[in-house]
């Protein structure tokens, strides 16, 4: 029984000995054709080991693979996407035995991968294959030393004029180096450059232990800083980021997030990012932009690719001009433009690409010109369609309160707007002034205009609707008339004695649009002595006026010879002047005024502009038509009273 044992120990040693001989001197390239083509078969690119396969025996065997070539996509810049001059590994086979899968060390040598995209928009990392294993985290192995020698990647986008180089390294035991990339190129044509460090490979695979990042990236003027961790940094998953984000304008993040911003000033924002599901959130948001104030939370997302913004936001301080850019204006322009209304056009396109949901509120707003207590709006983007719904700017106690809709879905941008003036004092519009003092009255109106255009002037220059304008009850400081000239005065029958102020019992002003052309219908003010009938066009599109006004004493004896004014010219300086050599038509003001005024009286809103029948514009278009009605049957009568001439028959 002993013999036998120890023939078959004798027989075991020498089949372990003649195996180990014979893995020993095996060529293990006859393995670079099966796992390459089942490599290559599961990518549906062609993989390549062109060099030597050895593999050294121990408790540890080491493998060595030479020369490892991945296809690129058959519209690739150059044939392969990867490259590897050689990949040696050791794996431990006590450890394998037990079920856990250690890998003493890894050595890449000389890794080169391309990613690209084509003009399409694909990218060569989309391989054409029905595999659609599970990407959920997984257990790592267990790696004890890394080293990456010479590695680099590429990245190129035609179609964003984007190259980039990035280099990556890593040595050392694996439990401490960290990974760190460095990259340079061009992104959208600037100058662009990355730098980033984490924690080791192998944190990027252990469960339940937060992995660090602190990435800095400079793209031109942008310039964006992340520090914080991520419970799993494989999936992007629970991330707990701190970001401080500056640059020169917003419209230089949209090739970042897909979602097209307006040209604004410079800026600089921090936050804390953390991620719910597939959004993004960036909370308690704030920072500057050009002179405003902002605070706020701000989301992300990208539903079936598609980039979805929803923010809202809070300013304590906005300066005006910083939102230039929202309605093309572009606020780096130092020059002085010719004309009011910007003319920079909206991308359709761009519209059509993205969609956002943005509330805006600040309580302090700083313009140059109109004084403006609080500013709100509610902006919609929906698959081409723009909603502001309200675009408010609060008054004193009045408000002007909008809605405008724009739809992008064809190149050419159609836009509806519907705005209400309601209750805007004239006091608080001189703000400031030394004509606020003695000056008095409200403000009510209405705008609706339909119009298409790719730009605001192209919207104003082919609009069509009705604006109207009345003021019920206000005073005029004197200061403010003598400004614009004693002879204009004059044409106008103000008085101006010793009173600090000219009383204006209404003002009630009409046009209609058609194509962009204004035209009065009508247009008057009417003070405590004076009827004035201002007629004519104002084009939006040309940006000129071709104004008359005519003034009517209400007392002929009162400065009864008065002259026609005229307003011509550009809007944006337009020459104000009396015509000295005609006298203004003579006749009854009331009666010209009920027939300017009937037309009028039907389209305002009395009740839902705040004013009610005892108002002077309401009791001034009542007594215009009335004494027009008078005039008329007066004319009728003493016409049907007087004998018509008889005609005789000829014999």
């Amino acid at each position: 029984m002993q013999r036998t044992l120890k023939w078959v120990g004798i027989v075991f040693l020498v089949i372990v000995a003649a195996a180990a001989l014979l893995l020993a001197f095996l060529d293990w390239n006859w393995l670079r054709e099966p796992i390459s083509s089942r490599i290559g078969t599961a990518l549906n690119r062609r993989f390549a080991i062109q060099g030597d396969l050895d593999v050294d025996m121990g408790w540890a065997p080491r493998i060595t693979v030479d020369k490892i070539d991945l296809e690129n996509a058959d519209w690739g810049s150059q044939p392969e996407m990867l490259s590897v001059d050689r990949l040696q590994f050791s794996i431990s086979l006590p450890d394998l035995l037990k079920g856990d899968v250690v890998l003493p060390e890894i050595s890449v040598s000389r890794p080169r991968v391309l990613l690209e995209k084509n003009a399409k928009g694909q990218g060569n990392w989309e391989f054409d294959t029905d595999n659609k294993e599970a990407t959920d985290r997984t257990e790592f192995p267990r790696i004890g030393r890394l080293t990456l020698e010479d590695c680099q990647l590429d990245y190129r986008d035609p179609n964003t004029r984007t190259e980039l180089a990035v280099k990556a390294s890593a040595a050392g035991a694996a439990k401490e180096q960290g990974v760190n990339l460095q990259g340079r190129g061009r992104f959208q044509g600037d100058p662009f450059s990355l730098k980033m460090e984490g924690g080791s490979l192998l944190e990027l695979w252990e469960k339940h232990k937060p992995y660090p990042v602190d990435l800095r990236m400079v793209a031109g003027e942008t310039r964006v800083t992340i520090e914080g961790t991520f419970a799993d940094p494989v999936q992007l998953k629970e991330p707990n980021l701190q970001l401080d984000l500056q640059g020169g304008s917003l419209a230089k993040l949209t090739p970042f997030i897909g979602v097209p911003l307006a040209e604004t000033p410079p800026y600089r924002f921090s936050g804390r990012v953390t991620r719910a599901g597939e959004r993004w959130l960036i909370h308690d948001l704030k920072g500057k932009m050009g002179s405003s104030d902002m605070a706020g939370d701000v989301e992300y997302s990208a539903p079936e690719k598609r980039p979805f913004l929803k923010a809202d936001i809070k300013s304590h301080r906005l300066d005006f001009k910083d939102l230039a850019g929202f309605i093309g204006v572009d606020p780096k322009e130092k020059k002085e433009q010719e004309r009011i209304f910007p003319d920079n056009p909206y991308d359709p396109k761009a519209i059509r690409s993205a969609d956002a949901d943005v509330n805006f509120y600040s309580d302090n707003i700083i313009t140059p010109h109109l004084p403006i207590d609080a500013f709100k709006t509610h902006l919609k983007m929906d698959h081409g369609r723009i909603a502001l719904e309200p675009l408010n700017f609060t008054i004193d106690i009045g408000q002007i309160a909008s809605v405008i809709r724009l739809d992008a879905r064809k190149d050419l941008i159609a836009t509806k707007a519907d705005i209400k003036i309601r209750k805007v004092p004239l006091k608080r519009l001189l703000a400031e002034t030394r004509f606020e003092p003695e000056s008095d009255g409200m403000f009510f109106g209405q705008i609706l205009l339909d119009t298409t255009g790719n730009s605001v002037a192209d919207m104003l220059g082919r609009g069509n609707g009705d604006i109207t304008l009345l003021m019920d009850q206000g005073r005029v400081s004197n200061l403010l008339i003598e400004l614009v000239g004693l002879d204009v005065a004059e044409s106008l029958g103000f008085l101006l004695t010793k009173d600090k102020s000219t009383r204006i019992r209404c003002i009630i002003g009409n046009f209609k649009v058609t194509d962009g052309r204004m035209k009065t219908a009508p247009f008057v003010i009417d003070t405590v002595d004076t009827n004035i009938k201002i007629t004519g066009r104002i084009d939006l599109g040309e940006e000129n006026a071709d104004l008359r006004l005519d003034a009517s004493p209400k007392d002929v004896s009162v400065l009864s010879a008065r002259v026609p004014l005229y307003v011509k010219g550009r809007l944006k300086s337009p020459d104000v002047s009396p015509d000295k050599t005609r006298l203004a038509a003579k006749g009854a003001a009331s009666a010209v005024l009920g027939v300017l005024l009937t037309p009028v009286a039907a389209i305002i809103p009395w009740i839902d502009w705040g004013l009610g029948k005892d108002s002077a514009c309401y009791a001034m278009i009542n007594q215009a038509m009335a004494d027009d009605a008078a005039a008329k049957k007066k004319m009728s009568q003493s016409t049907t009273g007087r004998k018509l001439p008889v005609k005789r028959k000829a014999k």
